[in-house]
């Protein structure tokens, strides 16, 4: 009976712990460029999509844990009008996993910021429809971004959100010279990545 008891109040923490979690789904779009490669233009276009673990440890307050696939990149289209002009595209496929502070207000706003690490699944590189033989720098395989962003719950099961998304450090190593940008101490390529998502939790909202 003792054993009982005390494994009753070892768990009941643990439940009222557990009741604060709620887990979903997110799927979105993304527009992309690389900053330092030469090129400027929201013109890369990808899609987003995995799943998340939410905590509320506040009435506004939670953190999200997610794991998705994201495409980044950049692309460079020929002139619309004489198709003339050097075309370039880079396809960047990664597995991000962003660690989110979340602050709601209003009852149905949230504003987020966290930093994700990004580890690099692939990359397709192609100059004038043409792929290069070989990459004379390569991207970095594991990486750091950051994130930020404003979503509003359309119900108490979903949510529309707008973020940001920029690498905190160089997507490829400082020995690219050509066209790289300098951010804090580094120089080289950084992605700029702009996202529309849509989330869905699993478990009502707590208001």
């Amino acid at each position: 009976m003792k054993i009982t008891i005390i494994i009753m109040l070892f768990c009941l923490p643990l439940a009222v712990f557990a009741q604060r979690f709620n887990g979903g789904m997110l799927a979105g779009g993304v527009v992309s460029q690389v900053d330092g490669d030469n090129y400027g233009g929201y013109n890369k276009y990808g899609f987003l999509g995995g799943g998340f673990v939410s905590l509320k440890v506040s009435p506004h307050s939670s953190f999200m844990l997610e794991m998705e696939y994201i495409q980044k990149g950049a692309r460079v289209n020929a002139d619309s009008i004489t198709n003339t002009g050097n075309t370039y595209l880079t396809r960047l496929h990664y597995l991000e996993i962003p660690l989110l502070y979340q602050y709601t207000f209003a009852n149905r706003l949230q504003v987020e910021v966290g930093p994700a690490v990004d580890v690099l699944l692939g990359t397709h590189v192609e100059i004038n429809g043409i792929e290069p033989p070989y990459i004379t720098v390569p991207y970095r395989p594991v990486t750091l971004s950051g994130i930020a962003g404003f979503s509003c719950f359309i119900t108490d099961h979903l949510k529309a959100g707008l973020r940001a998304n920029y690498s905190l450090l160089s997507i490829r190593s400082a020995g690219y010279v050509y066209g790289q940008r300098k951010i804090l101490f580094e120089a080289g390529q950084y992605n700029n990545v702009l996202s529309l998502a849509l989330s869905w939790y699993f478990k009502p909202r707590d208001h």
